[in-house]
């Protein structure tokens, strides 16, 4: 059984963990968060954002 879970988090949130996120939406871009960053905004808006993988 796959017990991995998602990471999701807001715009304007603390990023809790590095590593490459991706915008959740129909319009979407993936970028690079170090943790304990804030977690930005897309096209103006809030976001958010899935951790694609740690780094």
């Amino acid at each position: 059984m796959d017990t991995k879970k998602e990471t999701i988090a807001e715009s304007g949130t603390e990023c809790p963990i590095s590593g490459m996120w991706k915008v959740i939406g129909k319009y979407t871009t993936t970028m690079p968060i170090l943790q304990k960053n804030k977690m930005p905004n897309y096209g103006g808006m809030k976001v958010s954002w899935i951790l694609l993988y740690k780094c």
